[in-house]
């Protein structure tokens, strides 16, 4: 089952190097080294403002 599902990830990331004219190389660095990074950070922010918005809605409501 890993096998299949780790093959399955392997020819996905090679059907979307085929497809921009890249190599799997290039789209595994772009999607693991930049993107996935990227995206933890942007979430990290995201749930950073969040607290601070719930934290004030708290205050002002005395909960």
């Amino acid at each position: 089952m890993i096998n299949y599902l780790f093959y399955l990830c392997v020819d996905i990331l090679v059907w979307i190097a085929e497809l921009t004219g890249t190599t799997y190389e290039l789209v595994n660095i772009v999607i693991f080294v930049i993107g996935y990074p990227l995206f933890v950070i942007l979430l990290l922010f995201i749930i950073y403002f969040q607290y601070k918005k719930i934290k004030r809605i708290e205050s002002k409501f005395d909960l």
